[in-house]
């Protein structure tokens, strides 16, 4: 699917962790999926989130649960946004020798199964339980292996305990999925050509209409969005990485109209492309 299924290794093999503090306004991660767990914290501000068919508004103190291989993005709902973000494998949590906690927790998790709870925020009956763990995970020693492990381990202890995990049989929401990653991947092999939005609806033998509706419920975006995220991806690396004209370059990118080209190119990356190639140096621009 592969593309948008982020390939980075988290942390170190034998501790697959990693820790972001984000801190930012008029920037969207943009639509992705990844095997490993994600958890945000909000600090300041408030951040729109996006996961399957489901739109939140994290605010300070408000905890969110991104499971593996979850669609979502997420940008900023105010002018300026922080919050914390832990994205972590649960092959962390592999225990040998049948392990109650690799059956109880890790299995389930892995195989879809057993999901976090979205949301827990400051009227949840459970966040008096749950946020102490969470703020204690984020503001000690986040650089400490044994005592990041021994948080982890309790904030899903406590979950389990409290019976927050959610057991999953319904097959469909994996199917919706599914539907859309293949959707993405198709577009990310045919981006160079016009691509219609039946041909997209053909994919998941759905009418052209009830498609739109159907990407944009599991998204937050349409499906001529995403793809223009992805041929302004492409064009961004191409006016790193060679000197074609930026007429070359949105042609060779899937865009018909240059102006259509730099008006959407703006609006994803923030700059004109001739001004995002001339400061890719200087100005620390970065293709998304």
């Amino acid at each position: 699917m592969k593309k948008f299924r982020e390939k980075q290794r988290r942390g170190t093999e034998n501790f697959p962790f990693a820790y972001y503090k984000e801190n930012y306004a008029n920037h969207m991660i943009k639509l992705h999926w990844h095997p490993e767990i994600e958890l945000l914290y909000g600090i300041d501000g408030e951040l729109a989130v996006n996961v399957s068919e489901e739109k939140f508004i994290l605010k300070p103190g408000d905890i969110l649960f991104i499971n593996p291989e979850e669609l979502h993005s997420y940008k900023p709902h105010t002018p300026r946004v922080e919050y914390h973000a832990a994205v972590f494998d649960a092959a962390l949590f592999q225990f040998k020798g049948g392990h109650f906690f690799e059956q109880d927790f890790t299995s389930p998790i892995v195989s879809g199964t057993l999901k976090f709870p979205r949301m827990i925020h400051h009227e949840h009956e459970k966040y008096d339980v749950v946020c102490p763990i969470v703020h204690r995970l984020f503001n000690e020693n986040i650089k400490s292996k044994p005592l990041l492990f021994a948080d982890l381990t309790t904030l899903f202890c406590t979950l389990m305990e409290n019976e927050l995990l959610r057991k999953v049989s319904d097959a469909s929401s994996y199917k919706k999925s599914e539907d859309i990653k293949m959707c993405i991947k198709y577009m990310e092999d045919n981006y160079t050509r016009k691509i219609t939005l039946a041909e997209l609806a053909d994919l998941v033998h759905m009418s052209p209409n009830y498609f739109c509706n159907y990407f944009k419920k599991q998204t937050g975006i349409s499906p001529f969005t995403q793809l223009n995220y992805i041929r302004v991806k492409q064009a961004a690396k191409l006016l790193l990485n060679t000197d074609d004209s930026v007429v070359a370059v949105a042609e060779s990118c899937g865009f018909e109209n240059v102006s259509f080209f730099i008006r959407k190119f703006k609006a994803i990356q923030g700059c004109t492309p001739s001004v995002y190639r001339k400061g890719k140096a200087s100005d620390g621009l970065q293709a998304i």
